[in-house]
């Protein structure tokens, strides 16, 4: 059974302290991740904690935990940079694991780079505002701490949609659009899909989106099978009448990632009646150069009996628009269905074998699915490798893929068994 963690925030968003929140509220070591806390205000010239504390709170009938924090800061914006390096003075003095260190600071550098694109500055000299506090240490440091308590870093992380509610929001530079350009830049290009919640303003802060994204790589659209073990609900700063404010955090365990690894792919179809065998060839060479998952192309037939192709391709959410566009243009169907799924998939890695045959050397690649437990359970040369083999020497392409296979199966045996 693999360990899995789920955050919850498709309702009223993500924050940093409702991150923490959540964590002690799941069982953190309270004590542990105050003291870390506390260490912060020696890194950030000028700033002093008065009060941190967790306290118990009920949100619309829900138990849940609120982080209390209280600050003295001297400035009111510092570069990014100065932040950074204090930052990783501070992950060295207190208990932290690398991998804790470089959660920490990678999110750190995600918050000065999205800050750094919305000024048009560089990454060095970009000055923070809002997030210039030592209550930005307070929440990663905290947080590190926290997710290093609950060995939630060894676990599997998922997310589901984040809300980012909805109007205008007030900052050091004015009124923006609600959600702000920095969150916009956080989660630009990465598969993580952002709805509006149940709450007006901002819902997801930059801190939070910025752990969020060094926590897991996307957001899922449901709940993978599990069995829930433990639940954490931290509680956010706004009150709304009609529902919580507040982050759900499950942990639990699930036999679905024991083998497999997944992600979410769009698996797009048409279907045409009036296209040529040629058509249908140039369509695929043209789906094939954009780096796709899979491209079918499966004969069947249509209404009134008519011959037909069903077109199916396999797609992430970066090459959706221009899988369309070709479709569209290539195929003259006049519509396509779209269907986000979840794929499950076994782990895979590839290795290049020399292959000496009749005096001749070959570089021929290789992909290698192994189980949870490292035993191999499939190697497969590449194809296009073994035809060159193939029409190099002269050998039917047959006895090149049986080459091919056993040279990688006996290397397989002495370096990877």
């Amino acid at each position: 059974m693999t360990r899995i963690a789920i955050f919850d925030s498709q309702i009223t968003g993500i924050s940093g302290d409702m991150i923490l929140s959540s964590l002690i509220d799941a069982g953190a070591n309270k004590n542990k991740v105050i003291n870390a806390i506390n260490a912060c205000q020696d890194f950030l010239k000028g700033s002093k904690i008065t009060a941190t504390s967790f306290l118990k709170t009920t949100l619309n009938g829900i138990s849940a935990t609120i982080f209390q924090f209280e600050y003295k800061d001297a400035l009111r914006n510092r570069k990014g940079i100065d932040m950074y390096r204090s930052l990783a003075s501070c992950c060295n003095a207190v208990d932290l694991e690398q991998r804790s260190k470089t959660f920490v600071l990678e999110s750190m550098k995600t918050l000065i780079e999205a800050e750094a694109a919305v000024h048009g500055e560089e990454f060095g000299s970009v000055r923070l505002h809002e997030a210039s506090s030592v209550d930005t240490f307070a929440d990663l440091i905290g947080c590190a701490t926290a997710l290093q308590d609950l060995r939630l870093f060894g676990s599997r992380i998922f997310s589901t949609k984040i809300a980012i509610g909805s109007g205008t929001l007030s900052f050091s530079h004015g009124i923006v659009p609600n959600p702000s350009n920095a969150i916009l830049e956080i989660f630009k290009n990465r598969p993580f899909t952002l709805v509006g919640g149940q709450g007006h303003g901002e819902l997801t802060t930059p801190t939070g989106a910025a752990m969020l994204v060094n926590l897991t790589s996307e957001s899922i659209n449901h709940y993978p099978d599990f069995t829930p073990e433990r639940t954490g609900y931290g509680a956010g700063r706004q009150k709304f009448d009609h529902v919580a404010n507040i982050l759900r955090l499950v942990i639990g365990k699930s036999s679905l990632f024991n083998e497999t690894n997944t992600d979410n792919v769009f698996v797009i179809e048409t279907n045409v009646d009036d296209i040529s065998g040629e058509i249908v060839g140039n369509l695929i060479e043209e789906l094939v150069q954009l780096k796709l998952k899979d491209v079918t192309v499966i004969p069947v037939l249509s209404k009134k009996n008519r011959p037909a192709y069903l077109i199916r391709v396999i797609s992430d959410h970066t090459q959706l628009s221009s899988v369309l566009d070709t479709l569209f243009k290539e195929s003259g169907t006049g519509g396509i269905r779209v269907h986000e799924m979840q794929r499950y998939v076994i782990p895979r890695s590839g290795i290049t074998i020399s292959l000496d045959i009749q005096g001749s050397h070959f570089k021929v690649r290789a992909k290698i699915t192994k189980d949870s437990t490292g035993k191999i359970i499939t190697t497969k040369p590449e194809f296009e490798d073994v035809k060159v083999i193939a029409s190099s020497i002269g050998i039917p392409l047959k006895t090149a893929m049986e080459l091919a296979n056993a040279a990688i199966t006996q290397k397989v045996k002495r370096d990877w068994n």
